[in-house]
C-alpha cells in the first residue's frame, strides 16, 4: 500500500453559506488524501451542515461571531501535526496547498502564507471601491508589520496559509472577524517565529458575494494592529 503523504495535514475550511461550493472542494481533497474539519459559522443560514452530514465530514458549529471565531475554535480539533486555512467559496486553489504545505516542512517555518502579490490575483483589484480601499488597507498593514518587526511579508492578509499546529497552540488568539489573519502574524513575530511565503492566486468566489469589508471591519484591524504592536 503506498503511503500517504498529506496524511498529517488537516484542511480547515470554514464555511458560511457555503452549500454549493463545498461538496466539490471536499471531493478534491479527500481524493488527495487530506483530512478535512470544516468549522461552520453559526450565522450560517443554508445547508452547509446538512452537505456536511451527507458526506460524512468532520464538521461543528462554532459558537458564533465571525470568521476569527471559527478559526481559532477548529485548532483544538485538529489532530495533526500541520494544518490548512482554506476558504470554501472557490477562490482558493487546491493545487497551491502541497508546495505551501513543502516550503513549511523544508524550511522549518511556523507558518507559510500564500502570498497574492507574489502570486498574482483575480480579485485583489477588481475595480471597486471596496476592493481599492481593501488594497491600499492591504499595503498598508504588510508595511506597518514589516516596520515593527523587520520582516519582509508581501501579503499579511491573505487566510490561504498553513501552519504547524503547535506553533498555532502557542499563541492566543482572540480576533472575532477577518482581522485575526494580521493577529495571527503579529503574535507569531513577536514570538519570534518564523514566517515564508509561497505564490498564490486567488480567483473571484464562485457564488454569494464576500463577507470582507474594510468600510465595516476597518475599526478592528486598526485596533488589532495597535494592540499587538508593542
Amino acid at each position: 500500500m503506498t503511503e500517504n503523504p498529506n496524511s498529517d495535514v488537516t484542511i480547515v475550511v470554514p464555511c458560511r453559506n457555503e452549500e454549493r461550493t463545498l461538496p466539490e472542494i471536499y471531493a478534491d481533497l479527500k481524493r488527495r488524501g487530506y483530512t478535512v474539519l470544516v468549522p461552520i459559522a453559526k450565522s450560517s443560514i443554508d445547508g452547509t451542515k446538512a452537505v456536511c452530514e451527507q458526506l460524512s465530514i468532520d464538521h461543528f458549529v462554532d459558537s458564533g461571531g465571525g470568521k476569527g471565531v471559527g478559526l481559532t475554535e477548529s485548532i483544538s480539533h485538529v489532530k495533526t501535526q500541520i494544518l490548512v486555512f482554506f476558504d470554501a467559496d472557490g477562490s482558493h486553489s487546491v493545487e497551491e496547498i502541497e508546495p505551501m504545505v513543502d516550503k513549511l516542512r523544508a524550511t522549518g517555518a511556523n507558518l507559510v502564507i500564500g502570498s497574492r502579490i507574489m502570486g498574482g490575483s483575480l480579485e485583489l483589484y477588481d475595480g471597486s471601491l471596496e476592493s481599492f480601499l481593501r488594497t491600499i488597507f492591504t499595503f498598508t498593514i504588510n508595511q506597518i508589520v514589516n516596520t515593527r518587526f523587520g520582516a519582509h511579508i508581501t501579503d499579511t492578509q491573505n487566510g490561504f496559509r498553513a501552519a504547524r499546529t503547535a506553533s498555532m497552540r502557542a499563541i492566543t488568539l482572540t480576533g472575532k472577524t477577518f482581522e485575526i489573519e494580521t493577529e495571527m502574524i503579529m503574535k507569531m513575530l513577536k514570538k519570534g517565529m518564523k514566517i515564508e511565503e509561497v505564490p498564490a492566486r486567488e480567483m473571484p468566489r464562485k457564488f454569494g458575494k464576500s463577507g470582507v469589508s474594510i468600510i465595516k471591519h476597518g475599526w478592528r484591524y486598526i485596533a488589532c494592529i495597535l494592540g499587538n504592536l508593542l
